[in-house]
């Protein structure tokens, strides 16, 4: 036996709804977060490098990032040198 009440039916088929979508926010907001912070780790690891350094993150559903860091001119650094 179902439930009795309609009204019942419907106010649980909206909250079932609403939940997955919640839940697919949630799991898309996550996912989002989750490439920036690889972006800001991979920019972090460039920065950390010599000139001239590349960096590719490939990801698992064939997508890739590379950095590359250029080489930084040093003609006088703008001392007036």
């Amino acid at each position: 036996m179902l439930m009795d009440n309609p009204w019942l039916t419907v106010a649980t088929v909206v909250t079932v709804g609403v939940l997955r979508l919640m839940g697919d926010v949630i799991r898309w907001l996550a996912a989002r977060s989750g490439e920036r912070l690889r972006a800001r780790t991979l920019a972090e690891l460039v920065s950390r490098t010599a000139p001239g350094t590349v960096l590719t993150d490939h990801r698992p559903d064939g997508a890739a990032l590379t950095i590359r860091r250029r080489a930084e001119e040093r003609d006088g650094g703008g001392r007036g040198e």
